[in-house]
């Protein structure tokens, strides 16, 4: 369930947000609480192993607003656990008001940078709703969205915590969505792939044939649908 901190408004003027984006300021927000030098996952389940976030450090990103409207340089982080993204204005942490269409950011993957796109807006499947956010791992007419979130599981204790305890377990789910027919597939095995595909399904042996794609991990779906995207 949802956690509710703390119910104020994030009070933004022209004269005294920070300008971005042709001057607009940073969108209006709820506070969620007022950050402190206490890492933030550590404050908002104290009583809980591990984080709910995606990263625990604030990621500089761009943020796309249903509404079109397009902010650059805001601080984030995002929420797994109750699928929220927060925006950092001074020393407060806030929740969108406005619904948020797409945001990325750069992190650090192993000794190198990548940058994560999370888009929304996709049909409901599931226990997913239209405002759930996707990790856009191939996009065009066909887009691998990779759907990460955490739950929160029961431990039983051991020799360091003899009660048992709940902690934070990270999951995944990959789906493929069709942006001309509007339809979302979830992808458990190869089959969910070739009929999601449809007609394009024939397509799909000749391409792994031709690169010798495996289709044993993420990045080999990742190479399947890129190579079908820039299929002529």
């Amino acid at each position: 369930m949802r956690k509710i901190f703390t119910i104020l408004i994030c009070s933004i003027s022209l004269a005294a947000s920070a300008q971005i984006n042709n001057q607009l300021p940073l969108p209006v927000g709820t506070v969620s609480f007022i950050l402190e030098d206490r890492p933030v996952h550590e404050r908002m389940h104290p009583s809980v192993q591990g984080s709910p976030l995606l990263q625990n450090d604030w990621a500089e990103g761009a943020v796309v607003m249903a509404d079109g409207r397009n902010f650059y340089g805001v601080s984030l982080l995002y929420n797994l656990y109750e699928d929220i993204l927060y925006f950092k204005r001074d020393k407060e942490m806030c929740e969108f008001t406005d619904p948020v269409k797409q945001f990325m950011f750069r992190y650090i993957k192993g000794n190198d940078s990548a940058t994560a796109v999370y888009r929304s807006g996709f049909p409901a499947i599931g226990r997913n709703t239209e405002r759930s956010f996707y990790e856009v791992l191939a996009d065009g007419k066909y887009q691998l969205l990779n759907h990460r979130y955490k739950t929160l599981v029961k431990v039983k204790g051991d020799y360091v915590r003899k009660n048992e305890y709940n902690k934070f377990e990270d999951k995944t789910q990959l789906y493929l969505y069709n942006s001309e027919d509007k339809k979302i597939t979830r992808l458990d095995n190869f089959t969910d792939m070739s009929a999601a595909l449809g007609a394009q399904a024939d397509s799909v042996a000749g391409i792994m044939g031709k690169s010798k794609i495996k289709m044993k991990n993420e990045n080999d779906v990742i190479m399947l649908v890129t190579a079908l995207n820039h299929k002529k």
